[in-house]
């Protein structure tokens, strides 16, 4: 998936409003369904994602020879996991979606960041954006159920979303340039126009506007519940890996954002209310080589293009998503082909450094709570990550990208975070790993709200007991 650009995008957007202003419960942990008791009006949740942040920037920031203070902070006053296990495959999208429903992505329909599309069909290269796509309840439509006032800034899979103050991540995916024409359209009516007039400062960067949206919502609407995305660290350990001087750069500017995000409580009379789950996507994994699946798959004659190159026909197509790749089927009900790419796929995984470290069965997903549509999965070798040519050398060096993600989530790597910090937390709490299907359930509890279709329990360790 090409992650710049939509970053990119971002940026446009910000722009773009910029002038458009100035012209005008839970599970128990027995994994029966709980009651969030009732809903509270006078308490506020913030859940600020970090896109990337892996969990050694908070846990041991001087060993990176990072300075951030704030997450220090929140993770010394309030309670934090040293990493938490996520979803599969473990990419923006399907993970964001979990840290807002408790379920797997088999369960809350969002499997992958893009849709996908058979390589005979025409290639708009769109993504989840839309809330319509999801399958199970939110923390915002059962806060909203609840007589909650809801918020988002750059949340995933939000556009149409049923929340009060909306400014969701869309674009574009095939527009060059890439402009905010989508995420103007589906924002909120009148939100950006007042955000932007309302003072931006000289932070021009996507995370910066991101974060003066925030405070404009926070010191003027004070929602109970509000999400917020962070981007620009993604982009950093994409193309400079984890620990380069972009990536920590980049880390202590957004720990200067949640600051910031935190004095606009405090701002709003709203601070001893609140409190705030700092979390994130995934983890990453350096990243060396690509392999292209469908290279393979056309050499294997499963997908046939003409004498232009272009598919004509086809019997399976790989579905990549960074360190793991799905393979669809033409027919789902085919048992030959899905035997005969299951072969081939098992033989090259047998290899001698092979980019390949597992090939994962139908049964073995659907435990993960994986994509329930894929044939299979393979998930990539350490140093390795999926392309989608279909083309040239089914291996060669990856020069755009020197970290991934998207790999199975027991690979240490792939952690991701949480600190929650505030009037509900526990101050000193602490736990090795955390799951990424309990922080939902963890964010209802403390609004009095349920997610009774969440896979997941609170965390109450983390919790104040009251």
């Amino acid at each position: 998936m090409k992650i710049f650009r939509s970053r990119n995008f971002v940026t446009a957007v910000a722009w773009l409003v910029c002038a458009a202003a100035v012209s005008s419960g839970q599970r128990s942990a027995s994994g029966r369904t709980g009651t969030g008791g009732e809903p509270r009006a006078d308490r506020h949740v913030i859940m600020i994602s970090v896109d990337g942040l892996v969990p050694e920037y908070y846990t041991a920031p001087a060993r990176a020879g990072l300075r951030v203070p704030n997450l220090v902070r929140m993770k010394l006053d309030g309670a934090h996991a040293e990493g938490v296990e996520g979803i599969y495959p473990s990419v923006t999208y399907p993970a964001h979606t979990t840290l807002v429903t408790g379920a797997r992505p088999a369960h809350h329909g969002i499997v992958q960041n893009r849709i996908f599309e058979a390589p005979t069909e025409r290639q708009t290269r769109e993504w989840y954006f839309f809330a319509r796509d999801l399958k199970t309840e939110t923390l915002w439509s059962a806060a909203k159920k609840a007589g909650l006032v809801t918020a988002a800034v750059g949340w995933p899979v939000t556009a149409e979303a049923d929340i009060d103050y909306n400014f969701p991540e869309i674009f574009d995916p095939l527009e060059q340039p890439l402009t905010g024409k989508r995420a103007i359209q589906y924002a909120t009516p009148g939100l950006l126009a007042k955000a932007f007039a309302a003072g931006l400062g000289n932070d021009t960067s996507t995370d910066g506007r991101r974060t003066a949206v925030s405070e404009y919502i926070i010191k003027t609407h004070k929602p109970n519940l509000m999400l917020i995305h962070l981007v620009e660290m993604d982009g950093a350990h994409h193309r400079q890996g984890v620990g380069s001087p972009a990536a920590l750069e980049i880390a202590e500017r957004i720990d200067g954002y949640i600051g910031r995000i935190v004095d606009a409580t405090r701002a709003a009379e709203i601070f001893d209310k609140t409190t705030f789950f700092i979390v994130s996507d995934h983890g990453f994994a350096a990243v060396e080589k690509k392999f292209e699946p469908n290279v393979v798959l056309v050499k294997e004659k499963l997908i046939t293009l003409d004498s232009e190159g272009k598919p004509v026909r086809w019997k399976a197509a790989a579905w990549p998503s960074g360190g793991s790749c799905a393979i669809r089927l033409r027919d789902p009900a085919d048992k030959e082909t899905a035997a005969k790419v299951a072969d081939i796929f098992r033989s090259i995984a047998a290899r001698r450094h092979a980019p390949l470290s597992r090939v994962l069965t139908p049964d073995e997903l659907k435990r993960l709570g994986a994509i329930p549509e894929a044939a299979l999965m393979l998930d990539a070798a350490p140093g390795y990550m999926f392309g989608e040519e279909l083309t040239g050398p089914d291996i060669h060096e990856s020069k755009d990208y020197r970290g991934q993600h998207g790999h199975l989530p027991s690979r240490v790597e792939m952690r991701s975070s949480l600190i929650v910090y505030g009037e509900g937390a526990r101050a000193g709490a602490r736990m090795t790993l955390a799951r990424m299907i309990d922080i939902a359930p963890t964010a209802a509890t403390l609004l009095g709200i349920s997610l009774p279709e969440a896979e997941g329990r609170a965390i109450r360790e983390f919790l104040k007991r009251r």
